[in-house]
């Protein structure tokens, strides 16, 4: 059980840092050194390298050597590293991104990078490839959307050769977040059963496991978040310049994430700042206010000058497009009937929470708590479900939990839940909170109702903790097993769509292709070695449908 003075003062002479926590380590500073370089070449007017990449893995390798001069410990995080990349990597290349934002402007974002657009000193893609932004239908998102996930996508992409394998920090970072979960409630007096479980539960967001296969950006936001939360919260326990390093690198790379990224981060730095004023914990407060804040400009200004800095100056703020389109509306107003987007942010998310799962544009529909049916995990197959996205369980078992804080009177618990109002207030700045994907963090309220209850003294009460824990695992797996094995069975059909194309003699094939998805098509089209020909119509006996989505599937035409 954990000892509840513990969250006051740490004692790091019983836990060292582990081969784990280095390993997390290790892929925090390889992605965060990445990007800046990355970044640092687009300054100087270079491409994205995938020099990047590998020189950012010398370095981070580097780093925690410094840090942790143990053979036995970083020799192991070393191999653990090279074994997740190269399995993830590979596992992940042979995935392809299916979803429609992932093909429409995501797939096309890194490739625009990877061929050579600097976006700092050239924003506009007319400007340096006309013939690419005609092949494509958002480039305003491609052109004014945040950049991180896409630069290091595209170092890694440039550094391996593998385009979808560079999804693989869709794995690192939930991966960091598992350990670095682990080694924190460790720290905090844990037991091993208890600090594994809940490490796997804060870290396997669903959000995070449905957008593994994609390149949706919301599960690294997701990462992200709880791991500056994680770090800031170790600073606070026991100030160490490390960590509050990773403090920073973290912050960099959660606000180059997307817009959200921001907002987020500058709340939970300051709130975090603040609680730890408020419960007088302020050595070192005045080292984490002067490094989060230096992190936050060099995020904005250096790393993410394109496009924090050129949407000010060229639209009057940060964020466009996310607002200022659609006549002043939120982006979001085609996804849910305007009956629903009336209610006040926190209805919605009320209204989302104890709703079926579902992926529908309609008004959500209210379910019986841990119902379940196959309708709802059929929600779970794509990777923005609207309503109930964070699972079938979810609702029922925050519903069940959501008075612990009120009943349990200890400093530690109030700590607890202290962090936990932190986190609800963070998710709620964005005003469609209510859809999991844009305040992933939301996630993170139910593990600490659980840590609550592990708090106390009380051993029904601790039992019904590992219950809902379990349950809580259960609904995790449950939605990885509905999405992953969809993503499986579309790849396999994919490639079985493929073969009489592959079969067909040279310029053979015609095909065509939806304009939105044209270019990320063409691409696997050409790298699968298929010789083909654009057409704009198609007249054949036996047309063959390929690829996904089903609403907007690519034609092809064998020559007769």
């Amino acid at each position: 059980m954990m000892n509840r003075q513990n969250l006051n003062v740490g004692d790091d002479s019983r836990h060292p840092a582990g081969r784990g926590e280095v390993l997390a380590w290790m892929i925090i500073l390889w992605a965060g050194i990445t990007l800046v370089l990355t970044a640092f070449l687009l300054w100087i007017g270079q491409p994205v390298s995938g020099s990047a990449l590998w020189l950012g893995l010398a370095v981070a390798l580097s780093a925690t050597w410094k840090l942790v001069p143990d053979r036995c410990v970083w020799l192991p995080a070393v191999l653990g590293l090279v074994a997740a990349s190269t399995f993830g990597t590979f596992a992940l290349e042979w995935l392809y991104d299916f979803s429609g934002d992932g093909q429409e402007y995501h797939v096309p974002g890194i490739l625009a990078l990877a061929q050579g657009w600097n976006p700092f000193h050239s924003p506009q893609l007319a400007v340096w490839n006309p013939g690419f932004e005609s092949g494509v239908t958002s480039g305003i998102y491609i052109q004014h959307y945040a950049k991180g996930a896409w630069l290091l996508a595209a170092a890694t992409f440039r550094g391996s050769g593998l385009l979808e394998g560079s999804k693989i920090w869709n794995l690192l970072y939930p991966l960091a977040t598992l350990l670095v979960a682990q080694a924190f409630l460790r720290r905090m007096g844990l037991t091993r059963v208890w600090s594994w479980g809940l490490a796997f539960a804060v870290a396997a967001n669903p959000v995070s496991v449905y957008q593994l296969p994609s390149f949706y950006v919301d599960g690294q936001l997701a990462s992200l978040f709880t791991l500056v939360l994680l770090f800031s919260l170790d600073y606070f326990r026991q100030p160490a310049t490390r960590t509050l390093f990773l403090v920073a690198v973290s912050l960099v790379l959660l606000v180059n994430i997307k817009f959200t990224g921001l907002v987020y981060a500058v709340f939970l730095a300051a709130g975090l700042a603040g609680g730890a004023w408020l419960w007088k914990k302020r050595v070192g407060l005045r080292s984490y206010f002067l490094m989060t804040g230096m992190a936050l400009l060099v995020a904005v200004i250096g790393v993410g000058y394109q496009p924090y800095i050129t949407n000010t100056l060229q639209q009057g703020h940060p964020f466009y497009p996310a607002l200022g389109r659609e006549d002043g509306r939120n982006v979001q107003w085609r996804s849910a009937p305007p009956a629903f987007l009336a209610m006040n942010r926190v209805e919605k998310m009320a209204y989302s929470l104890s709703s079926r799962s579902s992926g529908s544009s309609g008004m959500p529909v209210w379910k019986i708590p841990f119902s379940l049916d196959k309708q709802e995990l059929y929600a779970f197959f794509a990777v923005d479900a609207h309503y109930g996205g964070f699972g079938p369980w979810f609702g029922g078992m925050l519903l069940m939990l959501l008075g612990l804080p009120w009943m349990l009177r200890s400093r530690a618990s109030r700590l607890v839940a202290g962090v936990g109002l932190l986190v609800i207030l963070t998710g709620l700045l964005n005003p469609e909170a209510w859809w999991a994907r844009l305040s992933p963090q939301f996630w993170l309220v139910l593990p600490l109702l659980i840590v609550i209850a592990v708090l106390n003294q009380a051993t029904w009460l601790r039992r019904g903790a590992a219950v809902v824990l379990i349950a809580l695992v259960v609904n995790t797996l449950m939605v990885g097993a509905a999405n992953w094995g969809r993503a499986i069975q579309k790849n396999l059909a994919f490639r079985n769509q493929l073969a009489p194309l592959s079969a067909a003699p040279e310029a053979g094939v015609r095909v065509k292709i939806p304009l939105r998805f044209r270019l990320v098509t063409e691409y696997r089209l050409l790298g699968r070695g298929i010789d083909y020909r654009l057409a704009s119509s198609l007249n054949c006996s036996q047309p063959l449908l390929f690829s996904y989505p089903e609403s907007n599937r690519s034609v092809a035409c064998l020559q007769d």
